[in-house]
């Protein structure tokens, strides 16, 4: 009687892994089709089926026509690809916050690293200033947000180093320098011509249209090596949600695993969003979505979160791409879509689903 039970215990246990396989592998499949279903939209014109022929023309060294090539292959592909990439890093960022802080608003714009980044841009765009010398054009740009997306993590890494503080009050930190670093974009954006403050802003709410395929292997290399050292770290972050007493009771350091996750995902977010700009919510919205199908084990969350994050970026991109004339900056349409939808969560999700 006693190993029937246990028998249907474990088929019951085996069976909701299996659901939770299968949202990960919907969700790939979903951006999977969104990435070919995204080639066909923008302002060049082009089918949809020929987009794709194209694009597959191209990889088999067939001949094309010059300017399907140019816009398949040259703009709107290595946009697909950046959509896919920033949607599951800064989603996977998000997911390893919330679980460190036990706190289900912790995110990259919470803990400061995105009003860091666009302080730097501010800083080339509307100053001309380079933190880094001998180095020009938009890249001064995208050096100046990186260096100043980890300042804030730094900030909040020493001062827990020194006065150890709690989960909560290294958000406020972050939350704290995120006001402070924001006050002084504004600034600069309140006195700055209206030129250079429309670029500024752009920026600020995050934009696809300037990706190029030299920021791809980048974007891929730092995304894919994080996620995976992250996911096989997922005993270790499961761990974190019984809190750091109980933490310590299975061997682990709970405040050295916070830090040193901390610094991972925000290596990440600074490599992505310093080529696209802060694009928003996704880092709150992401976890949550998959929390709710896959639950709080994050060897399933992580890659569900990630790949919910990348079609949802991507089909946001694609409505972005079609929304005016010239279309609208990918971080509009994910605020847009991001805020109604996180309302919905917690009205219907209940306050223990996450932890």
């Amino acid at each position: 009687m006693i190993e029937e039970t246990n028998e249907e215990f474990r088929e019951e246990y085996r069976a909701m892994n299996r659901r939770k396989v299968l949202f990960i592998l919907a969700f790939i499949l979903l951006a999977a089709g969104a990435f070919f279903l995204t080639l066909g939209f923008g302002v060049y014109r082009i089918g949809i089926s020929d987009a794709v022929g194209t694009f597959f023309d191209h990889l088999a060294g067939n001949p094309v026509d010059p300017s399907d090539d140019y816009y398949v292959w040259d703009v709107r592909v290595p946009r697909a690809l950046g959509a896919l990439l920033i949607g599951a890093g800064l989603s996977v960022a998000g997911a390893i916050m919330q679980n460190d802080f036990k706190n289900p608003l912790a995110e990259p714009y919470t803990m400061g690293i995105s009003s860091g980044a666009f302080l730097g841009a501010t800083l080339n765009i509307i100053l001309g200033i380079s933190i880094v010398p001998f180095i020009s054009g938009t890249a001064t740009t995208v050096v100046n947000s990186f260096i100043c997306s980890l300042i804030p993590t730094a900030i909040i890494v020493l001062v827990a180093k020194y006065r150890r503080l709690t989960p909560t009050a290294m958000i406020l930190t972050g939350i704290a320098v995120m006001f402070l670093f924001s006050s002084i974009t504004q600034i600069m954006m309140v006195t700055a011509p209206s030129e250079t403050m429309a670029d500024a802003y752009e920026w600020r709410v995050g934009s696809l249209s300037s990706m190029q395929w030299e920021y791809i292997p980048v974007m891929l290399v730092v995304t894919l090596l994080i996620t995976v050292i992250l996911w096989f770290s997922s005993s270790k972050l499961n761990v974190m949600y019984a809190g750091d007493r109980a933490a310590q009771t299975f061997g682990e350091n709970a405040e050295n695993i916070r830090v040193s996750t901390l610094v991972l995902v925000s290596i990440m977010t600074a490599v992505l969003i310093c080529f696209t700009g802060t694009i928003g919510f996704i880092g709150l919205v992401g976890p949550h979505v998959a929390r709710i199908f896959v639950g709080s084990n994050n060897r399933y969350l992580i890659p569900a979160s990630a790949a919910f994050g990348a079609a949802f970026v991507i089909l946001a991109d694609t409505v972005a791409k079609v929304s005016g004339p010239n279309g609208l900056p990918v971080g509009v349409i994910c605020s847009m879509i991001g805020g109604p939808l996180f309302i919905w969560i917690l009205v219907r999700q209940r306050k223990s689903a996450w932890m």
